[in-house]
């Protein structure tokens, strides 16, 4: 999990929490959210090439990315 964190930082320049409170991975499909923080709301923005999601939360900090499709990081 964390090589996989670390490549999404490097991919698309963000920083990301080091705490992870819950992953999901849909098998089916092959996305992954990481939750970092508990939000009511959160705000998704996909990166340039959609293959990731960051979502933050009404402050602006990251609560949550995700990744559509594993195999393509």
């Amino acid at each position: 999990m964390r090589s996989l964190l670390e490549k999404v930082e490097a991919e698309y320049g963000v920083k990301l929490p080091r705490r992870v409170i819950t992953i999901d991975y849909g098998e089916d499909v092959g996305d992954l959210f990481v939750r970092f923080r508990h939000a009511e709301q959160t705000e998704g923005e996909a990166t340039a090439d959609g293959k990731v999601i960051v979502h933050y939360d009404k402050k602006g900090r990251i609560a949550a990315v995700e990744v559509t499709d594993i195999t393509a990081l």
